[in-house]
């Protein structure tokens, strides 16, 4: 969303000075959250915030304003792209203009051989969440930093960007119709005071402590990755990555690193709803950035529509039940020795051992079908009753594959 080159400015110098608007809502949140939700506490309640928050923070936040608003990592039907940006409006930082416009300069800040300290948490903590969650930072020479034209001129972001406070009204009245006042509380004044102070704390974290992958030479800041805050950021935490590829829709590149931000956007990419999912791979090279150790960065998942791989596997299903193709399964075999899979599975099926594998698989013509639908199917071979039972199975099957897969 930045126009890098010359954007001018010097971010180095300027005056952190208490914003009222901010404070005041910051501060009417957590106050209500506190006392009205001590005053109204049920468990129903604080469920609500539980799923409230984490739907608005991994589709609002992560998906919405940070990886489709901000960095166009990716690509979708307009309709979905305002449904996303709109919960990401719900979390409470500000309108979406604003939103891009605070990343950018902060961003543009730290890739700066020096920049002021607020952009870059670079105070202690109480200090920092005072400037972050109180105050504003006016830049004696401000960068010109330009929107892209298609977002700057969007009649919608422009109305959310007038009204962000007001958007909170109607989930609000929801809410109210569905639980009373504990709903209000729990479901949105809570859910705000969490949203925004989560993003202060992440941030602080996200730019002092944390291993790193990589580092930018000549930046001002570098990005941590903050590990035990991944499933509650939506992978948002994994920020010295992020520093490196900026671009890339998925934020945990390596092993073990859990982003459902990325989980999600793979599903719906499975679904049809979204494409053009960008990876380090498709970012510009950068001659500043260097990687610290030898990590390697993990394959991208399959981009095979959902519904074709569902296909697929039941037509083998069909081909399994009608014998039009013979039955082999190839793998392995270390878990479930090859003898006690034959007794499985009975005489029909052929297995061929391969210790060089990792995962089952069976080919059937152009299909191969990998991991455990490939070892319910061939059960399926056996007789009708298995058969039965392996469709029936099939589905949990090919979910456990899914998130085997996403976790990998």
């Amino acid at each position: 969303m930045i126009e890098w080159q010359n954007a001018g400015g010097d971010v180095a110098k300027g005056n952190v000075r208490w914003d009222p608007v901010r404070s005041l809502w910051w501060t009417g949140m957590v106050g209500a959250a506190l006392v009205g939700g001590v005053a109204t506490f049920s468990w129903s309640a604080f469920a609500l915030f539980l799923a409230t928050t984490a739907f608005v923070l991994l589709f609002g936040h992560s998906l919405g304003s940070h990886r489709k608003l901000i960095h166009d990592s990716f690509q979708c039907p307009k309709w979905l792209e305002y449904l996303l940006v709109y919960s990401g409006v719900q979390v409470g930082l500000s309108g979406p203009l604003g939103l891009v416009r605070q990343h950018d300069l902060r961003d543009y800040a730290q890739r700066q051989a020096d920049c002021h300290p607020y952009p870059r948490h670079g105070l202690p903590f109480w200090t920092d969440a005072w400037w972050q969650l109180h105050c504003r930072l006016e830049l004696a020479d401000p960068p010109l930093l330009l929107l892209r034209p298609d977002v700057a001129g969007n009649r919608f972001y422009r109305l959310l960007e007038r009204t962000w406070m007001l958007q909170q009204l109607p989930p609000i009245a929801l809410l109210y119709l569905a639980g009373g006042w504990a709903f209000v509380i729990w479901g949105g004044c809570a859910r705000i005071a969490a949203g925004v102070t989560g993003h202060w704390l992440i941030g602080w974290f996200a730019h002092n402590h944390g291993p790193m992958h990589h580092v930018v030479d000549g930046a001002a800041v570098q990005g941590r990755n903050v590990k035990l805050a991944s499933l509650l950021t939506m992978g948002e935490s994994w920020h010295n990555n992020h520093h490196a590829y900026p671009g890339s829709a998925r934020l945990g590149l390596y092993a073990g690193e859990w982003d459902p931000g990325w989980w999600v956007l793979t599903l719906l990419r499975n679904c049809g709803l979204v494409w053009a999912l960008r990876l380090p791979q498709d970012c510009a090279r950068r001659e500043e950035l260097r990687q610290l150790d030898s990590a390697r960065m993990v394959a991208s998942v399959s981009r095979r529509p959902f519904n074709l791989v569902v296909r697929d596997i039941f037509a083998v299903a069909a081909q399994v039940r009608t014998r039009r193709a013979p039955v082999a399964l190839q793998g392995p075999f270390a878990t479930l020795p090859e003898p006690a899979l034959r007794t499985l599975l009975g005489a029909g099926v052929t297995l061929a051992r391969d210790p060089a594998m990792t995962r089952m698989q069976m080919q059937h013509g152009a299909i191969t079908i990998i991991g455990l639908p490939a070892l319910i199917l061939a059960l399926g071979s056996r007789n009708l009753p298995s058969f039965i039972l392996a469709v029936a199975l099939l589905p949990a099957a090919m979910l456990a594959e899914v998130l085997r897969e996403r976790l990998s």
